[in-house]
């Protein structure tokens, strides 16, 4: 209905993205997710597994794990050359799950592939898969890096250990850093968004709101001086300097090769 007009008129409408969560996602999209040898839906880049088998990682630099260590696999990939699905590709893999005598055959090459058969919306035009089900800001940041990296410096993130070095806080440290996060919000005007609970005692009840602000604008403050070694405090002042610029309302194409080459730099750093 026109509402200016007062008649009908037929609406046409083309849906030409989707957005969700990686769980949502990989339904729609008919992929096996962080199940799958590769789950990335926008690459093709192989996942290793983690210490329980159940659950793969795709880490840029394999080279000192096991399964890739005394094999003809990629031991290392370059971020600027990742092997990148194309709709071509990605329906003749589905075709391929689809077309298995057995449910078995179908399982092992969906486990392959990261695909389990051809997506509903692909008979619609205007998609193009998977480029039109990009990752979105919220998950892939605010409800997944943000809360993993924390889950990191605590000792709690799926029985991986601390690696080489000390990154982890220390219980007494973290209750500092938890108290002080519940503590600002006195002294931060409601306007400027919810009130972020202390991090230390009620982390389940963070939402992508508290883990955007806490990040920007207590995180640098409360964890200042709490590594045992500065670099892991400036590696992640580096990550906030990235989700600033990401968060403007413009960026230019020269910030957008910044914010590449940034976000490459700070994943290596962090594998190392």
């Amino acid at each position: 209905m026109d509402a200016l007009e007062l008649v009908l008129f037929p609406l046409r409408a083309y849906l030409i993205t989707c957005f969700g969560d990686i769980p949502a996602m990989s339904l729609l999209m008919k992929m096996k997710g962080h199940n799958g040898k590769r789950p990335c839906r926008m690459c093709m880049i192989e996942a290793v597994p983690g210490p329980d088998s159940r659950t793969h990682y795709v880490p840029l630099d394999r080279s000192s794990h096991p399964n890739i260590a005394d094999s003809t696999k990629t031991t290392i990939y370059d971020p600027h050359n990742l092997p990148m699905r194309t709709e071509k590709q990605f329906m003749a893999q589905a075709a391929e799950v689809e077309s298995q005598h057995t449910k078995a055959a179908a399982e092992r090459l969906s486990k392959q592939y990261g695909v389990k058969g051809t997506p509903m919306l692909s008979r619609l035009g205007s998609l193009s898969f998977p480029k039109s089900v990009p990752y979105d800001f919220m998950h892939q940041i605010f409800e997944n890096l943000l809360p993993n990296l924390v889950a990191h410096w605590t000792a709690d993130f799926k029985g991986l250990d601390d690696g080489e070095e000390e990154y982890e806080l220390a219980n007494t440290v973290w209750q500092a850093v938890g108290l002080e996060t519940g503590k600002a919000g006195d002294t931060i005007p409601s306007a400027y968004g919810g009130r972020v609970p202390n991090i230390q005692q009620y982390k389940s009840e963070m939402n992508a709101e508290h883990w955007s602000f806490w990040a920007l604008y207590i995180a640098p403050v409360v964890l200042r001086r709490r590594f045992q070694k500065p670099k892991y405090y400036q590696h992640f002042v580096k990550l906030v300097k990235l989700l600033n610029v990401c968060l403007q309302y413009e960026i230019s194409r020269k910030e957008i090769d910044e914010l590449e080459r940034g976000f490459e730099e700070w994943v290596k750093e962090y594998e190392k």
